[in-house]
């Protein structure tokens, strides 16, 4: 009787088992982003590029509730320059917060563009100059 039920079972197991590896394999070869998804590269740049112009913004000195009328106007502008839509910006940032790794990966590409971009920029001295 024991040996009936553990023949039954593996019968059973055995069909969802190939179902599984299938379908673990099948997830494990999503190297590229589908269409409609900004590569890795892209989204670093436009990224980037989004920093840069915020970091810009909060630089000026204009008050908040006005910069915050600017940004969609700057981060449009962004957008444009990149040759991608704000919809296919969202979209593909949704993309990639489903995919931690992949996120991870974006972004420590981004601290080292935004690391390297600083380090080529000379550095405001007069700020360390003392006065005699």
């Amino acid at each position: 009787m024991l040996v009936h039920q553990a023949n039954f079972c593996f019968k059973w197991m055995h069909p969802r088992l190939w179902l599984i590896v299938v379908v673990l394999v099948c997830s494990c070869t999503d190297d590229k982003p589908p269409k409609g998804i900004l590569t890795e590269s892209q989204m670093v740049d436009v990224l980037r590029h989004l920093y840069l112009s915020e970091e810009r913004l909060n630089k000026m000195t204009i008050p908040y509730d006005s910069m915050s009328k600017l940004l969609p106007y700057v981060k449009g502008k962004v957008y444009e320059e990149a040759g991608v839509s704000d919809s296919l910006f969202r979209v593909s940032m949704q993309y990639y917060m489903g995919r931690p790794n992949r996120l991870e990966y974006i972004y420590t590409a981004l601290v080292d563009s935004l690391s390297l971009e600083e380090q080529g920029r000379p550095h405001d001295t007069s700020k360390n100059v003392q006065s005699e």
